[in-house]
């Protein structure tokens, strides 16, 4: 990668997230990137509890649910690297109890089908209302009574349907061939080798104080309320990871082929497969899974990772195993677009990388750049080399389709490429005084810094 564009979009996005966190209403989020395993940004924004207005740090621990599943994946990988199982076995070889089941086809269903989604397992059971903490998440006793009481959904081996359940009996698979705990498994094999301080497969009282508190949605009256922490107990391989955007950064880093962490190559290579693609018709990109991995293209990016929704957080990790490039986003609430916030970033660094020129530009128009606004409009001025775009932060789609600006003068640009309603071929005139922009007239009306805006405002006496 361009590192100079690289560093211009780091200042960017931090700028960008500052600004989007005050008109967005989530109580807190944190972002971390690294690359080539070295951090390079890792910010928190707003709060870790609003009642007690703590704020949020870096260091603050959130709950990231079905990234569990990337930990038990590689678990189960490990155990087929020891030899003590194969993924292509059926599942009954390990878990005799299974054979009992009424419905005869769970005896085809294999470990890699549990582990890609592919077993037509139910996704959460009969009875799911602990997802919305109206009773316990269940036992090892509750959930074993409750799979075997519900059949296969559809029939395995034909398409990807997402299963909590599913990973919850590889959870039991795990213990049955290692012959330890699930949680004390993935702790001493896949944490702590990796160093990773701040994360574990269960919620507990030694991290009360550092886990950040979640909350609902926004309801009718605009509040949210607080949600508390619970045990995830028997579904802990689906669900009951916690950790930090740092943390997780490392932890997919040594995914990368060729970390030789973890697990071998080959195992890697193999969870990054495809092995179903999802139908996701809501959604503007296809995404695939693979062993315990999403596959997501964001642009030509080819990425891996998982999301997570838990009561109160909503969470998502992007790597790009080519670039070695991770972005984590943690968010705070039920109803964040973390997933969006995510790809938004790999978008801004991608728009660096593609119009920063690796020559010297013809002329400096760098005095230009900065966020302007008026009573209409919240402009970002954006500086290329030689290119010069007009964006909006005030959404989670920077830089995806900005107006392009073209030089007429030093201070002048004139409004080339835009959508057919706004002002194309009008002119931008930037009024400088003393090395500064003092105001731009943007197509015949007038913008100022953002400074200089927010100060105006204070100063104006608007109800009369």
């Amino acid at each position: 990668m361009n590192a100079k564009a690289f560093d211009k979009s780091i200042k960017f996005i931090n700028s960008w997230l500052a600004f989007r966190y005050e008109r967005e209403e989530i109580p807190g989020y944190v972002v971390a990137i690294t690359h080539k395993g070295k951090v390079v940004f890792n910010e928190a924004y707003g709060y870790a509890n609003l009642e007690k207005q703590t704020k949020l740090t870096p260091r603050h621990i959130f709950r990231i649910a079905s990234h569990s599943k990337t930990f038990t994946a590689t678990a189960i990988m490990q155990l087929q690297e020891q030899r003590k199982l194969r993924i292509d076995d059926p599942v009954v070889q390990y878990l005799p109890w299974l054979k009992g089941h009424k419905d005869k086809r769970w005896q085809k269903v294999t470990v890699r089908q549990l582990m890609s989604h592919g077993s037509g397992v139910i996704r959460d059971g009969l009875e799911s209302d602990y997802w919305q903490l109206e009773r316990p998440f269940p036992s090892e006793q509750e959930f074993r009574k409750e799979l075997m009481e519900a059949e296969l959904v559809i029939d395995n081996n034909t398409k990807l349907k997402y299963s909590n359940f599913g990973y919850t009996l590889l959870g039991l698979a795990i213990e049955a061939v290692s012959g330890e705990p699930y949680n004390d498994y993935v702790t001493n094999h896949v944490v702590k080798p990796l160093g990773l301080k701040n994360t574990g497969p269960e919620f507990t009282q030694a991290i009360k104080s550092r886990t950040v508190t979640g909350y609902t949605r926004r309801d009718v009256d605009k509040t949210r309320l607080p949600i508390v922490q619970v045990d995830t107990r028997a579904m802990s391989p689906a669900t009951g990871f916690y950790s930090t955007a740092e943390d997780l950064c490392k932890y997919f880093t040594a995914h990368m082929v060729g970390s030789t962490k973890l697990l071998d190559d080959e195992s890697k290579k193999e969870m990054q497969r495809v092995q179903w693609h999802a139908n996701t018709p809501h959604q503007h990109n296809h995404e695939d899974y693979g062993l315990g991995v999403e596959i997501e293209f964001v642009g030509k990016r080819r990425t891996i990772g998982h999301g997570g929704g838990f009561p109160g957080h909503i969470t998502k990790s992007m790597a790009d195993p080519k670039d070695e490039l991770v972005v984590v986003v943690l968010t705070n609430c039920i109803d964040s677009p973390a997933s969006w916030m995510a790809k938004s970033i790999y978008n801004v660094i991608d728009y660096f990388q593609q119009n920063t020129p690796t020559t010297k530009p013809k002329r400096d128009l760098s005095l230009l750049e900065g966020r302007y606004m008026n009573l209409w409009s919240i402009t970002d001025i954006v500086v290329t080399g030689d290119k010069v775009v007009a964006t909006y932060p005030d959404t989670w789609e920077t830089l995806t389709r900005p107006e392009e600006l073209t030089y007429v003068d030093n201070t002048t640009l004139k409004v080339d490429e835009t959508d057919s309603f706004s002002s194309e071929s009008e002119l931008v005139h930037f009024n400088i005084k003393n090395g500064k922009v003092e105001s731009v007239n943007y197509n015949g009306i007038t913008m100022w810094p953002e400074n200089v805006w927010l100060k105006r405002q204070s100063e104006k006496d608007i109800v009369k």
